[in-house]
């Protein structure tokens, strides 16, 4: 376990040797040297889950490597034992400092989401130190009580698995670094997200087109190369049964396929994976839903990763803006540093669905042309109406957070959480207080 005599609460004579687990009831394993064996339990990482989405659902929480331990139930749960918990109800795990692999989140058996809380946050207090603490996760995913899963599900365009995702946030100790940009960079970008003479409701902000502007080069960029093959050309979808009986779809590209490198055939099954990101899957429900991961996933890797780059740090300039003016009813900064995790947590949470979305509905428009209207789409169809329907959804989903004050949902779930902690644990989290402190004194926990 390392040399550990260099922190004062392991003191120990020459006769005892020291070694360490980090949870209650895991098992030791060390070469016994001395005569006397001292056991030392290290500080673990506290870990809550607090999901509210209605409808009296059941999660489980289980570990794909290593254990973890329950403070609900007082005891260690092993790798692919789940532990059951309710829509409503905090699941309060501690994981160790070793902690390998991910705690994987499901509802009925499905996987909703995958947190590795040791990559998160790499900071383990090492083992020369014991009693350091390292940060919390806290993983909210909140549903507005004016939004109702029914209801939602009624309308036949958003899955289960958006709506779970719609609101995660993934939250730990942060520490000011300070920003590296010039001072006229910051001051334009914090003062970019006040309402314009476009919109007064302050959805349509400049920074908020200037990210529209960028999520549209980045999905150019990404897509040059079968945009610039197939300029010009087009496609449409022809329907052919098989000889099982089953309906199936064909894309077939116009133009000469023989001078093309990436698209070098001229028909395709609808699901292929080469034509997805063209098609967006139109024509079968598999290949849609393998289209609108492919967007969602492509966001926040390669080149979309650009995207939330520049979405992040509009975010930090807009907040501290507002971090560096005091409110004089409160001799407070009129922002803290929950809205901030809350603003960025929400913001990405949308980026994601605008992107599934987006091929979702595309698929939808270009199905429907295709299929009712015999149509063959141009190339530059599909682009821009993909920039387009990615330009509206986003535009709704503003409305709709200011509406529902889903961002103010998300901030005081992650108080609430963080004050649990620290009437749990006050020595630990002492300093949190830029957590759990409100205008209105402590913040209360469920």
């Amino acid at each position: 376990m390392g040399n550990l005599k260099q922190s004062p609460v392991l003191e120990v004579d020459e006769d005892t040797q020291v070694t360490c687990i980090d949870l209650p009831g895991a098992p030791i394993h060390c070469v016994r040297t001395k005569p006397k064996l001292r056991v030392v339990l290290r500080k673990h990482r506290d870990v809550v889950f607090d999901i509210k989405l209605g409808g009296g659902g059941t999660y489980t929480v289980e570990s794909d490597k290593s254990d973890f331990y329950s403070e609900r139930d007082g005891a260690l749960v092993r790798p692919a034992k789940p532990v059951h918990f309710q829509d409503g109800e905090r699941m309060h795990l501690w994981v160790s400092r070793t902690f390998a692999g991910k705690l994987l989140l499901k509802k009925n058996g499905k996987l909703i989401a995958a947190y590795e809380p040791n990559k998160i946050d790499p900071f383990t207090c090492t083992a020369q130190n014991p009693e350091g603490k390292p940060a919390p996760l806290i993983v909210s995913i909140q549903m507005p009580d004016k939004m109702s899963i029914t209801a939602a599900r009624g309308q036949g365009t958003v899955s289960q698995e958006l709506l779970d995702d719609m609101q995660t946030m993934h939250v730990m100790e942060v520490k000011s670094q300070g920003m590296q940009v010039p001072k006229e960079i910051l001051d334009f970008f914090s003062s970019g997200g006040n309402e314009t003479a476009i919109d007064t409701s302050g959805v349509v902000t400049r920074n908020w087109l200037l990210g529209q502007l960028v999520g549209a080069g980045v999905y150019s960029l990404e897509n040059q190369k079968w945009i610039r093959e197939l300029n010009g050309q087009k496609f449409y979808l022809k329907k052919r049964i098989r000889k099982s009986g089953e309906a199936v779809y064909d894309v077939i590209f116009t133009g000469n396929h023989k001078i093309r490198e990436l698209l070098k055939g001229t028909r395709y099954l609808a699901d292929n994976p080469v034509v997805l990101t063209i098609t967006n899957g139109a024509g079968t429900a598999n290949g849609i839903r393998h289209a609108a991961w492919n967007a969602t996933k492509s966001t926040f890797t390669k080149l979309g990763a650009v995207g939330i780059v520049f979405s992040i740090f509009t975010d930090v300039a807009e907040w501290l803006g507002d971090y560096d003016q005091i409110d004089p009813a409160t001799e407070k900064p009129k922002s803290s540093v929950l809205d901030l995790m809350s603003k960025v947590g929400v913001n990405l949470a949308k980026v994601g669905i605008t992107a599934a979305l987006s091929s979702v509905v595309m698929a939808g428009i270009s199905f429907l042309l295709a299929t009712a209207f015999t149509a063959a789409l141009p190339i530059y169809f599909v682009v821009a109406g993909t920039i387009g329907v990615a330009l509206s959804l986003s535009y709704g989903l503003e409305v709709l957070d200011k509406k529902l004050e889903v961002s103010n949902l998300v901030r005081n779930s992650i108080q609430q959480q963080a004050s649990y902690l620290h009437r749990k644990l006050p020595k630990d989290y002492g300093g949190y207080e830029s957590f759990v402190k409100s205008d209105f004194g402590w913040g209360v926990a469920p």
